[in-house]
């Protein structure tokens, strides 16, 4: 998923659905996937957006990916 983040890694827009820029960091976490399943660690953002949709964005560090884990209603 296209994302561009500051250089402190917090996202500051992306796209889904169109481009959505991102006013407020809810909150952020770090994850420790099942290591067996070669699944690593990943870095949860919860994200308020232009317009008040607020998302979960998953950044996977091991391979630089964005990833769009959960969109509220």
């Amino acid at each position: 998923m296209p994302v561009r983040a500051a250089p402190d890694g917090t996202p500051l827009w992306f796209v889904f659905r169109g481009r959505r820029r991102v006013v407020r960091v809810l909150d952020t976490w770090r994850e420790i996937g099942e290591w067996w399943d070669g699944q690593g660690e990943r870095i949860v953002y919860r994200v308020e957006t232009e317009g008040g949709g607020v998302f979960e964005l998953d950044y996977r560090p091991r391979d630089g990916g964005w990833f769009l884990y959960k969109a509220y209603d």
